[in-house]
C-alpha cells in the first residue's frame, strides 16, 4: 500500500503543471520511483527491504557504536558537541560536509567497530597470493574487522584517533579533511598520519560495495550532530558491553 501511494503521489509530482499548488509526498521511496526505469511493485518491495534492513538497522548500531566511543573520550565528544552547536546554529545554508570532525569520528567508530564484520566475493579468475594459489570459482570471506585495526593500514591501528581524518586549521577556524597524499603526520598532539580512505573498507569495495554508503553516512553525521547539539553522553561502567553477532552484523548489548 505505501508502494502504490508513493507510486501515485511521484505520477502526480510529474504530471503536475507550474501553477499547481498541491502538495505530493516527498520521501526516499518517491525518489527512488522518479528515478527508477522498472517502477514495478516487486521491485519497489525488493528496494524497501534493502533500504529497512540493510540500511536503518546499521545505521543504528553505528550511531550506538560512536555514542559507546565518545563516553570513552569526553574530551573528542566535547569538540564534536562544539561544531554540532556551531554549525546547526548558523542563519546561513548547512551541508552535511560542514560537519567534518562529526564526520571523522564516524569514521573513527566504524574502522574499530564496524556494523558488519565480515564479507565475500566469489573469484572469477585465479590468483597466486603470497606464494598460495587461490583458484578460479572460490568463494573468499573477508574479515573487516582485522582489516581495519591492521598496522600496515593505519598507523597506531587499535587506537580511536579521530584526527587522522581530519585536523584543525587555525586561519579557517575550523576543520579541514586530511590529504595522506600531500601530508604525512599530524603536528597536533596524537601525531598520527593521515588516513588513506582506500584503506577504509567498512562499506566494503569495488563493483559490489555498499550502495547505501552516502545515505548511510547522512544520516549517522546528521542523527549525530543533531545528539551533540543538545546531549552528552556517559556510560556506566559497571556495565560491562557484550558484542552479540546477528549474521554478518554485530552489536553492542548491555
Amino acid at each position: 500500500e505505501f508502494a502504490a501511494s508513493s507510486k501515485r503521489d511521484s505520477s502526480k509530482s510529474s504530471n503536475s503543471k507550474g501553477g499547481s499548488s498541491k502538495k505530493t509526498r516527498d520521501n526516499l521511496l518517491t525518489h527512488i520511483i522518479r528515478a527508477s526505469t522498472d517502477n514495478s511493485d516487486d521491485n519497489l518491495v525488493d528496494m524497501m527491504k534493502t533500504i529497512l534492513f540493510a540500511g536503518y538497522e546499521t545505521t543504528a548500531i553505528t550511531i550506538t557504536f560512536v555514542l559507546y566511543n565518545l563516553t570513552k573520550y569526553p574530551e573528542m565528544q566535547e569538540l564534536c558537541c562544539a561544531e554540532a552547536r556551531r554549525i546547526l546554529q548558523r542563519d546561513d545554508s548547512i551541508t552535511i560536509s560542514d560537519l567534518r570532525y562529526t564526520r571523522a569520528v564516524i569514521l573513527e567508530s566504524m574502522r574499530l567497530n564496524p556494523t558488519v564484520v565480515w564479507t565475500s566475493r566469489n573469484l572469477t579468475k585465479t590468483i597466486n597470493l603470497d606464494g598460495f594459489e587461490i583458484p578460479k570459482g572460490l568463494r573468499v570471506v573477508i574479515p573487516l574487522t582485522k582489516l581495519l585495526v591492521d598496522e600496515r593500514n593505519f598507523e597506531r591501528a587499535k587506537e580511536f584517533i579521530p584526527t587522522r581524518w581530519v585536523r584543525w586549521n587555525e586561519e579557517k577556524n575550523e576543520w579541514v579533511e586530511r590529504d595522506h597524499r600531500k601530508e604525512s603526520t599530524d603536528h597536533g598532539p596524537e601525531a598520527v598520519s593521515a588516513a588513506d580512505p582506500a584503506n577504509f573498507l567498512a562499506f566494503s569495495d569495488g563493483a559490489r560495495d555498499c550502495v547505501g554508503k552516502r545515505l548511510a553516512m547522512n544520516e549517522s553525521t546528521v542523527a549525530l550532530a543533531s545528539l551533540m547539539k543538545h546531549f552528552r553522553v556517559s556510560y556506566d561502567e559497571s556495565k560491562p558491553v557484550e558484542m552479540k553477532r546477528r549474521l554478518t552484523s554485530w552489536f553492542p548489548h548491555e
